[in-house]
């Protein structure tokens, strides 16, 4: 993979770009919006999926691309970051019913989602991959097809196979682990799962995997997901600008996917 270098003209070409779409807000958030916008009173409960890279224990203690991103927009909003890890699964229901404010895991926007929440802005766009055994013939993504191709339960990956990959099986698991048992268990050829998940997932599984099939899925950037109408949308999406002007998106993002390509629409921009 490319290594990418991030500079303070590229974030704030970035920051221009989006900025352009619409997608932030015009101003940082005062003194007094960070006290009113704050709805859900002095602490922003935030969903994670408990796995690397979105939130995980290390002998550093917690670490995680969403919980950083997550645990910095609490503080320019002025409120505590309370953080509950959970199975991804989970994650919208227990946002449905209120006992989180917003998703930080990951989660790609689309047109089916925005029907039922609000996103922020984007601080991040998605990279799929397909896993396969040592031993597999699928070494591109052509090979995939008249394959079974395991997915995790709830995620975007199997409406992509859907619509990209009409002749693939999809086979369905409640994680990730559970997707690569059924690989050792040739239930399931390959594993298409997010590109960010992937080395801890080599790393873990009971198999031996070769290197990831890693792409970009076009247009489809990566938010924070609230529920509809939450007031607190805007502030969050002032703090993203800020965090891209002031180099902390960057400096977060470069922490954990230095060597990942840059997405198209952040390079045309310089950044």
């Amino acid at each position: 993979m490319n290594q990418i270098k991030f500079v303070v003209a590229g974030a704030l070409a970035l920051l221009g770009a989006v900025a352009f779409s619409g997608q932030f807000s015009d101003a940082e958030p005062s003194a007094t919006g960070k006290a009113s916008a704050a709805v859900g009173g002095d602490t922003l409960r935030i969903g994670v999926e408990d796995t690397e890279p979105v939130y995980y224990q290390s002998d550093d203690g917690t670490k995680g691309f969403d919980y950083e991103m997550a645990r910095t927009v609490a503080e320019g909003m002025g409120v505590e970051a309370e953080f509950v890890a959970m199975e991804f699964g989970e994650l919208f229901p227990t946002l449905r019913a209120g006992k989180i404010d917003m998703i930080g895991a990951q989660v790609t926007t689309t047109s089916e989602l925005e029907r039922e929440f609000d996103f922020s802005a984007p601080y991040f766009s998605t990279y799929v991959s397909f896993l396969a055994p040592e031993e597999s013939s699928i070494r591109t993504r052509g090979d995939v097809y008249g394959k079974n191709v395991v997915v995790v339960d709830g995620t975007i990956h199997e409406s992509y196979l859907e619509e990209k990959y009409q002749d693939v099986e999809i086979v369905s698991a409640p994680n990730a682990d559970a997707a690569v048992k059924l690989i050792e268990r040739g239930e399931a050829d390959a594993f298409f799962c997010g590109a960010p998940y992937a080395k801890s997932i080599i790393e873990g599984a009971p198999i031996a995997l070769n290197e990831p099939i890693v792409y970009e899925a076009k247009g489809a950037p990566i938010g924070f997901v609230l529920r509809s109408g939450d007031q607190r949308k805007e502030e969050i999406d002032g703090v993203l600008k800020n965090m891209v002007l002031d180099g902390r998106w960057s400096k977060i993002k470069t922490d954990y996917f230095e060597a990942d390509p840059l997405a198209e629409v952040f390079r045309e921009k310089g950044a």
